[in-house]
C-alpha cells in the first residue's frame, strides 16, 4: 500500500497505529523484511488474530508458516488450552520459525500449544487426517501457490462447517494472462495432488497463476466455500487475500483410503528403499550414528540394483510389496523371505520371516503396515526380530497375534549395546524351543 502523509502522520501509520503490534511479532516482521520479504503486514496478523477470537478457535492450521510471523499472531490469541500446528516446507525456515515461536512462548513446543513440522505438506497433512488432530478452527493457506488448490482441498477435509479459511497469495494472478492460467488448470486438474506439495519437488506443467487460478475457481464453484476477497496492487507490494467459511461438511472418505497394496516392481523399488531408509532415521537414530545413516543414503543406487536383481531371479520366492497412493507416491514398503537361518527354523518351525515393514511417517495410524504384513505373510506361520525397546513396533505387532517367544540377539558394537527380541505368529506351541 502506497505511504501517503496525511498531516504529520503517513496512511500507513495510521492505519498501523490501531494495530498493537506485539514487540516479539515486530522483531519477527523485521527480520523477513531485512531478508526482503515486504508481504509481512501487522494489520494482516491482527486480522488472523480477530478470526482465531471470533471463531472462539482452539485449533489452527498454518500451511507455509515461513518463519513463523503469521503463526505467532494465531499462537498469541489461541486460549491456552488452543492447539497450532504449522507446517514449512523449507527445514532451515522451519528450524527459525520455531526459535521464533519461542519469543511468545519460551516453553517451546513442550509447552503443547504449537508444533512446526518440516517436509512437503501433504505427507503431514495425511497424518493430520490419521492421528485425529483435525478438525481445525481456522486454516491459513499462506505457502507455494502451485498447490493452493491442493491445500484448498486437504482444508475441506480437515475442517468442519462454521470453520474459516484464508488463502494469501492471489496476488500471483496481478500480472498474469487469466486466460492461460485457464487453460493450463483445465489440463492441471486432472491430477488430484500437486507435485510439489506431496515431494517438494516444482512441477514442469503448473507456475504460480496457473495454481492460483485452481484455488479461486474451487472458492468459486464449491458450495461448501462462502468466500470474498481483496487485495490491493502497487509499485511497492502487492497483494491478494481470499477469506472462506467453511458451510458444508466435506465427504468423510481422505486420500488415505485410496492406498493400494501391490507387488513391487522395478519401477517402484528406489521409492520403497527411499521409505525404507527413512524408516530407519526415524527408528534407529538414537543407536547408530549420522555417519552410518549417511553411507545408508550413498549406497541407494547400490541398493536399488541389488533389489531390481532379487526381484528379476527366477525362482525368487522372496515377497516384496509397497503401498502407493492413487497418485503414484509409495507411502509403505514389506518384505518377506522363507526363513534360512538354521536355529530359527530348528527353533520355530515357521515357514516365513518378517524383513521389512516401513510406512511413511505421514501415513502412521492409517491401517498400512497391517496391510503390508498380510499382503506379504498371509497368515502363514511367521516370525520377525525387532528391537527390545521399541515400544512402538513392539505393540504394533503385538496387535497382529505376534508374541515374544524369549529368544533375544545382541546386535552389533555399532548399535550402542541394542538387543533384538524374536517375535513369532500362527506358530504351533509344540514346535517351539523355549528360551529361559
Amino acid at each position: 500500500m502506497t505511504d501517503v502523509p496525511v498531516g504529520g502522520f503517513s496512511f500507513q501509520g495510521l492505519l498501523s497505529s490501531v494495530t498493537h503490534e506485539p514487540e516479539a511479532l515486530a522483531t519477527i516482521r523485521r527480520q523477513l523484511e531485512a531478508e526482503g520479504d515486504t508481504h509481512a503486514s501487522a494489520s494482516f496478523g491482527k486480522l488472523l488474530a480477530l478470526l482465531t477470537t471470533l471463531t472462539r478457535s482452539r485449533r489452527v492450521l498454518d500451511i507455509g508458516a515461513g518463519l513463523g510471523y503469521s503463526s505467532g499472531w494465531f499462537l498469541q490469541a489461541l486460549p491456552a488450552d488452543g492447539h497450532l500446528h504449522a507446517l514449512e516446507i523449507d527445514r532451515d525456515c522451519a528450524a527459525r520459525a520455531r526459535e521464533n515461536l519461542r519469543l511468545l512462548d519460551p516453553e517451546g513446543e513442550a509447552s503443547g500449544r504449537w508444533t512446526v513440522d518440516a517436509g512437503p505438506a501433504v505427507r503431514a497433512l495425511h497424518q493430520l487426517t490419521w492421528n485425529r488432530l483435525a478438525p481445525f478452527d481456522v486454516v491459513l493457506i499462506d505457502a507455494d501457490p502451485e498447490s493452493a488448490a491442493t491445500y484448498l482441498k486437504w482444508a475441506l477435509r480437515l475442517t468442519t462447517p462454521g470453520s474459516v479459511v484464508v488463502v494469501r497469495g492471489l496476488d500471483a494472478l496481478a500480472d498474469a494472462d487469466v486466460e492461460d492460467a485457464e487453460r493450463a488448470w483445465a489440463e492441471e486438474s486432472a491430477s488430484s495432488e500437486s507435485l510439489y506439495a506431496v515431494t517438494g519437488k516444482k512441477s514442469a506443467s503448473i507456475d504460480a497463476a496457473t495454481g492460483m487460478y485452481g484455488a479461486l475457481q474451487l472458492l468459486r464453484d464449491d458450495p461448501r466455500f462462502a468466500s470474498t476477497a481483496f487485495g490491493c496492487l502497487s509499485e511497492q507490494v502487492s497483494s491478494g487475500t481470499a477469506v472462506a467459511l467453511i458451510t458444508a461438511a466435506s465427504p468423510p472418505a481422505s486420500a488415505g483410503t485410496d492406498v493400494r497394496i501391490e507387488p513391487m516392481t522395478a519401477e517402484t523399488v528406489k521409492d520403497a528403499l527411499r521409505v525404507k531408509n527413512q524408516g530407519w532415521r526415524d527408528t534407529y537414530d538414537k543407536y547408530l550414528g549420522e555417519e552410518d545413516l549417511n553411507e545408508m543414503d550413498a549406497r541407494l543406487d547400490k541398493d536399488v540394483a541389488a533389489w531390481s536383481a532379487m526381484l528379476a531371479r527366477p525362482g525368487n520366492q522372496s515377497r516384496f510389496a509397497v503401498a502407493r497412493t492413487s497418485d503414484g507416491q509409495v507411502v509403505g514398503v514389506a518384505t518377506a523371505a522363507p526363513i534360512l537361518d538354521d536355529q530359527d527354523r530348528f527353533e520355530t518351525h515357521a515357514k516365513w520371516q518378517l524383513f521389512t515393514c516401513y510406512v511413511d511417517k505421514a501415513w502412521h495410524g492409517s491401517g498400512i503396515a497391517s496391510r503390508l504384513v498380510d499382503f506379504v505373510v498371509g497368515e502363514d506361520s511367521c516370525i520377525l526380530w525387532v528391537l527390545e525397546d521399541n515400544a512402538r513396533a513392539r505393540a504394533f505387532y503385538t496387535k497382529l497375534g505376534f508374541v515374544a517367544d524369549g529368544a533375544v540377539e545382541n546386535l552389533p558394537d555399532e548399535w550402542s549395546g541394542a538387543r533384538e527380541i524374536r517375535m513369532i505368529r500362527n506358530v504351533p506351541t509344540k514346535n517351539l524351543t523355549t528360551h529361559s
